[in-house]
């Protein structure tokens, strides 16, 4: 995987930010998991899809997402 391009990276906060700003309506934070995997995201070392896919499967495991960000490589 590659880091995003700029212009690239502009779109994906742009998006986050929308995502956020709706989330906080329903009193809902960004937390410091998901700054962290936004930048692994923006790094290119995962892509959003394979985030949502080991979350899951970790979730589903552990029946918690408590030590996920600890458990990945990619971050």
């Amino acid at each position: 995987m590659t880091p995003m391009t700029q212009e690239e990276r502009e779109a994906y906060l742009e998006a986050c930010e929308q995502t956020d700003a709706i989330f906080a309506l329903e009193g809902f934070e960004v937390t410091e998991e998901i700054k962290a995997i936004r930048e692994a995201v923006m790094a290119g070392r995962v892509t959003n899809s394979q985030v949502s896919k080991e979350l899951a499967e970790y979730a589903t495991q552990h029946k918690t997402t408590e030590g996920f960000l600890e458990s990945r490589t990619w971050t």
